[in-house]
């Protein structure tokens, strides 16, 4: 059986009217009636008075600009220090853990360092047998220069009586008192004499020559064995470990017992960071960046300390854009002022506020006293009899502050409501 649109629209007449007639019998009509009408036909708008107000009087004070900003705690460069192994060995002390407070010198660990103690020990001993040797040499070579000197000066007084011999046989001669053989013998022994005299001089040199080099090889040695001696002794000193800054240990990769090798792609086992030396990094929107400038004042909370303010100064501007997301910034270097900076932690995230200018004495309302139609604002304001709605005209904002440059005095109060009323949707045309 077909049903046709006629019958559905007579039975829905027919259901309605039994509706209206038990609501009818019920004594609900007139209520019904008044849903039925804000259903359709929409509910008329409330018309607010005094008690849907809270009134706050205009004020003067000072109002602010500002420019707000993240940023994160970061360490300057030279603030973390990581210390490795300069010798090889295992891990006999580690002194420290995370969270340490240290000074510069304070032990961290201690490396195996027996061999070290026994080559000191052996470049010693290499150098006390060097340097008795180079004084035997100082002490026994001028003996031996000053024997031969001794032997010259013999040959020295033979050869003077030699001389005289000759001369006194050269004198006889002549008057026949000697023969020539005699003064031929004379000569003679004049000559080895002198001969003898040249070779000892000779000698004299050539020694003084050889001690001269000999000590210059042997103090040669002295040093090599000093030298020795320096370089295990140096090797031996990193075998303490010590913290070259005041500071936190921040990580630790190593324990007791463990072999630390030297070298220059190994790990470090230990950093340090110097915790007042940070910073904070801003980043600055590009609407908001030429607002900053060089030593303005900046104050920043962290979250860790939402309540406590730090004080900071812009020590740089950093012209190359930092662009994420679309969002252009730009980092602002941040100067912090050392009073609670021991209460600073690296990758902190900090709330910065930088007061860029202020204008003194001027007229205040609250925020939420404003209201806005457009590119309109307007503010409620009692008056004697009624409320009444008045054009004003925004400067700054600060807060919960807003300026009015024009449209109220001194003498208003403006209203803000208590609750707001919500408008409902009216008849769909």
């Amino acid at each position: 059986m077909r049903i046709t649109r006629k019958f559905i629209r007579f039975a829905a007449i027919i259901i309605f009217l039994i509706f209206i007639g038990l609501l009818a019998r019920e004594g609900k009509l007139s209520s019904a009636w008044v849903n039925i009408q804000e259903l359709f036909l929409g509910k008329k708008e409330q018309k607010l008075t005094f008690a849907d107000y809270e009134f706050n009087p205009v004020i003067r004070k000072d109002i602010y600009q500002k420019v707000l900003a993240t940023g994160t705690v970061s360490l300057k460069t030279g603030a973390e220090v990581k210390i490795g192994a300069r010798i090889s060995g295992q891990l006999e002390k580690l002194l420290v853990k995370i969270g340490d407070v240290v000074r510069a010198g304070d032990m961290i660990a201690t490396i195996e360092h027996e061999d070290l103690l026994a080559r000191v020990a052996q470049f010693s001993a290499d150098l006390k047998a060097e340097k008795a040797r180079l004084i035997k040499i100082s002490e026994e070579g001028p003996l031996e220069i000053k024997k031969l000197k001794a032997a010259g000066e013999e040959l020295n007084v033979q050869i003077s009586l030699a001389q005289k011999m000759l001369f006194r046989n050269q004198t006889l001669s002549k008057k026949g008192m000697v023969s020539e053989s005699a003064v031929d013998k004379a000569d003679e022994r004049l000559l080895v004499l002198n001969a003898q005299i040249n070779s000892v001089e000779e000698e004299i040199n050539l020694e003084a020559m050889r001690l001269k080099n000999d000590i210059r090889l042997q103090e040669a040695k002295v040093e090599k064995a000093l030298a020795n001696i320096l370089e295990q002794e140096t090797q031996l000193s990193y075998a303490n470990v010590t913290a070259p800054i005041d500071g936190v240990v921040a990580f630790v990769s190593t324990q007791e017992g463990e072999t630390v090798v030297a070298s220059m792609s190994a790990p470090t086992f230990v950093t340090l960071i110097d915790l007042k030396k940070i910073e904070v990094t801003a980043f600055v929107d590009e609407t908001d960046i030429g607002k900053i400038k060089d030593r303005q004042k900046v104050k920043f909370t962290v979250d860790a300390f939402p309540k406590k303010f730090f004080d900071a100064v812009i020590r740089e501007i950093r012209p190359k854009a930092v662009i994420k997301d679309n969002v252009v910034n730009y980092e602002v270097m941040l100067e912090i002022k050392k009073h609670n900076i021991s209460l600073l932690r690296p990758e902190m995230t900090a709330n910065i506020v930088v007061t860029t200018g202020v204008h003194e004495n001027v007229l205040v309302v609250p925020r939420g006293a404003v209201k806005r139609s457009g590119k309109k604002s307007f503010a409620v304001i009692k008056t004697e009899v009624a409320l009444s709605e008045k054009r004003i005209e925004l400067g700054w904002r600060d807060g919960d502050s807003q300026e009015v440059l024009s449209g109220l005095n001194d003498s208003h109060e403006v209203g803000i409501l208590i609750k707001p009323i919500k408008k409902k949707r009216g008849r769909r045309r």
